[in-house]
């Protein structure tokens, strides 16, 4: 145990003789944040996700790197470079956050690429352990906060709706799926039917939140849809949500 606890502290110290291993374990640490971080993302089909969460974490802890071995190199500043990454990834995340229809989408993306970019710079000092650490503390939260929050604080309040449109030789059919996809509409809650010999599309949908709602008005106002049926009976199966 002797041997493993300081692998919990400063790596550069411990590592102080042999920085080539320092800094190989640290780059295998951000990688390992950055994935366990990404994945939840991924899952839930967010902009920001395995990819890129994981090269923000790695560049950052590249970037705290240099800065640590360029300021004992030449007896300069240890934190110059490394101070960058904050107001840099700053802008990233402020990309991911868009206003669309009235409503403010992409804060929590925002945030996560904030965060992710921070455990890069911890990891970059030294600290893996803390930064691998932290990294779970932040997968918790995503994942069981977000639950919480659903079930108890503001739930999703579930219901079906009927579009009915004209084929157009299938076009429409493309057309309806850009939509879902650009609202990223769970592939479970919706499903191509057939009613009064017309082509049409069942979704069931949340009618809680505004953004959840969102999408149905992009889809009613295409040219081939001939009409809007809503509130039809609807059966509570478990839905990916729409966040």
């Amino acid at each position: 145990m002797s041997a493993i606890w300081p692998l919990f502290g400063d790596l550069h110290q411990t590592f102080a003789n042999q920085p080539f291993w320092a800094g190989l374990l640290l780059i295998f640490a951000s990688i390992l944040s950055g994935t366990l971080i990404g994945i939840e993302r991924e899952k839930r089909d967010k902009p920001a996700g395995l990819r890129t969460l994981t090269l923000i974490c790695v560049g950052s802890t590249i970037f705290t790197l240099a800065s640590i071995y360029i300021g004992d190199s030449y007896h300069a500043d240890r934190a110059r470079i490394a101070a960058q990454v904050a107001p840099g990834v700053g802008f990233l995340g402020a990309g991911a956050i868009i206003r669309h229809r009235g409503t403010i989408i992409g804060l929590t993306t925002g945030a996560t690429v904030w965060v992710v970019a921070a455990l890069g710079v911890l990891i970059g000092t030294g600290y893996a352990a803390a930064g691998i650490g932290l990294a779970l503390v932040v997968l918790s939260m995503l994942t069981f906060v977000h639950r919480f929050e659903r079930r108890f604080v503001d739930p999703c309040q579930w219901t079906k709706c009927r579009i009915i449109f004209e084929s157009d030789r299938g076009k429409t059919r493309i057309r309806i799926l850009q939509i879902l996809d650009a609202f990223r509409v769970p592939l479970g809650g919706w499903q191509f039917v057939t009613f009064d010999g017309h082509d049409a599309i069942e979704i069931q949908y949340c009618y809680a939140h505004r953004h959840h709602r969102a999408f149905l008005s992009r889809l009613v106002e295409l040219d081939d849809v001939l009409e809007f049926q809503g509130d039809l009976p609807y059966q509570n199966t478990p839905l990916k949500t729409l966040d």
